[in-house]
């Protein structure tokens, strides 16, 4: 007797309805358990990432993050030096065309966006949405970089080349921040499954009114 759920004997099952239906004139249903079993052995036969990618991501999240969260605590509890390295490159900005800041909203700017920093990188860290965390921290990450490393206000040789070395630093933990935000963790897309789902159900469909005609 074929076990209920089992991959193999839905299998069978298909196989002897397909041989004795009469060239379609009377088609024998499918069982649904049949469909769901048949389901699970093509979910079975899935590629399925490393093991141990999950344990890079339980390392490189909080790497990533730490000093979001640590530089955000410092804004929002002293954000006068953030204030001070904001103002210097305010000039160009205002080139760019930004509006000119008062000292109070830099300060106010300053803080609110420490505050999200930190936010956003200890729901990194911690795997709380960490694609929209990472979206946001590397959007973040761009305005950071150019006021911490202002590569066109240096003159001195040596602080230009340390200036430009932080650049290209932020620059690195912007590009991995854009690979975590677009992580899916080896699952595919929404819109992927929906599509295959559906390609699936058709093949098998296609594939019984064949057998089923033959």
């Amino acid at each position: 007797m074929l076990a209920r759920g089992c991959p193999a004997g839905a299998i069978a099952v298909v196989l002897l309805i397909a041989a004795h239906n009469d060239g379609g004139a009377h088609l024998v249903p499918i069982p649904s358990w049949v469909g769901t079993s048949l389901r699970r052995l093509a979910q079975a036969g899935q590629v399925r990432e490393d093991e141990h990618m999950d344990l890079l991501r339980a390392f490189a999240r909080p790497m990533l993050a730490a000093s979001f969260v640590i530089d955000g605590v410092d804004a929002i509890a002293r954000p006068q030096r953030h204030v001070e390295k904001l103002e210097k490159v305010m000039p160009t900005f205002e080139k760019a065309g930004l509006p000119p800041l008062l000292t109070s909203d830099a300060t106010m700017l300053t803080r609110v966006s420490g505050a999200v920093s930190v936010v956003a990188g200890l729901g990194l860290a911690t795997g709380t949405a960490p694609r929209s965390c990472a979206a946001v921290l590397a959007a973040l990450n761009l305005p950071l970089t150019l006021v911490n490393n202002p590569v066109w206000t240096v003159r001195n040789k040596a602080q230009r080349k340390e200036t430009l070395s932080g650049l290209m630093r932020g620059g690195a933990v912007g590009a991995g921040l854009l690979l975590a935000a677009v992580d899916r963790e080896g699952k595919p897309s929404l819109a992927w499954r929906r599509a295959n789902a559906r390609a699936q159900r058709e093949a098998m469909e296609a594939a019984y009114l064949s057998a089923a005609q033959a």
